[in-house]
């Protein structure tokens, strides 16, 4: 097979490596944590630190995951900054140590959730995503830790651990996470094609909400269903498996202000605004890099 041809510089290798889009999905995790244990009424200093630590450690991730992946890539998408030659394999692996320990700098309230976190990603790049099964659960445990950053920085553990609400955010988006890695399981081949089951499995998952919301005496009831009829349009379209995953990972971002505001007493323009702008910067992003 020969190589595919380099495109853009050195700036846009990195994007490309960082999967653009999908960083944008990153804050929203944490500031669903931060809004699900209480946070809307403390300062923002920590917030703001726990959003830069999840993206640092996110960007550890992505980076290691090409690393790790090198000698894949090399056969299966020989286009990729590493194996193309626009990248240095010892420069990724520095820029993803020193990143590393930015973001668990940053993390320095929370620093034994950023840790575990660090911890699982490492374990998923390096080993887990290598094992059936075991790799699935790994990635859908590196988003729900995501998720306790947030709250971690807003409250005690023991507070965090105590509060319905807050750990079905999490279980839910582990297993939101689970669920799209499966879809994603043989997204180098392009004859691959999930079953129906499977492709509507998160949005159903997202329907489920309505009655998790109204036990646990949250809201608004019908976020959700909106949540879940936006998937739609990528559901039924004839994509392929990484754009169909691409789409998937990008939803996260209208799923996290669902959760956002089953928690807030208010909901003033602030927090949506935020979000549906991430979810816009998100969308525009994917037209020039792919996210999977």
């Amino acid at each position: 097979m020969s190589p595919a041809p380099q495109r853009g510089g050195a700036a846009v290798a990195w994007l490309e490596l960082l999967r653009l889009p999908n960083l944008f999905t990153v804050p929203g995790d944490v500031l669903a944590g931060w809004c699900l244990a209480g946070g809307w009424g403390q300062g923002l200093g920590p917030l703001a630190c726990a959003v830069a630590a999840s993206l640092c450690l996110y960007a550890v991730g992505l980076l290691l995951n090409d690393a790790f992946d090198v000698s894949v890539d090399a056969r299966e998408r020989p286009g990729r900054p590493i194996p193309s030659g626009r990248v240095r394999l010892r420069t990724v692996v520095g820029v993803a140590v020193a990143l590393a320990c930015l973001g668990l700098a940053l993390a320095w309230r929370e620093w034994p959730c950023a840790l575990v976190l660090l911890g699982a990603i490492v374990l998923y790049d390096g080993f887990a995503k290598r094992v059936p099964g075991f790799g699935v659960l790994t990635m859908g445990a590196c988003r729900g830790l995501n998720v306790l950053l947030g709250a971690c920085c807003a409250a005690p553990p023991a507070a965090v651990l105590s509060t319905p609400l807050l750990l079905a955010a999490v279980a839910f988006f582990v297993v939101y996470t689970l669920l799209l890695s499966v879809v994603a399981k043989n997204e180098a081949d392009p004859a691959a094609h999930p079953s129906l089951c499977l492709r509507w499995s998160p949005a159903l998952l997202t329907l489920c909400l309505v009655p998790t919301f109204w036990l646990l005496g949250a809201g608004p009831l019908w976020t959700p269903v909106v949540a879940a009829a936006l998937m739609a349009p990528f559901l039924l379209g004839r994509r392929d498996v990484p754009a169909l995953v691409a789409a998937l990972i990008r939803h996260l971002i209208p799923l996290q202000l669902v959760w956002c505001l089953a928690a807030l007493p208010d909901w003033g323009l602030a927090l949506p605004a935020a979000l549906l702008g991430l979810w816009a910067l998100s969308l525009l992003a994917a037209r020039r890099f792919k996210g999977s």
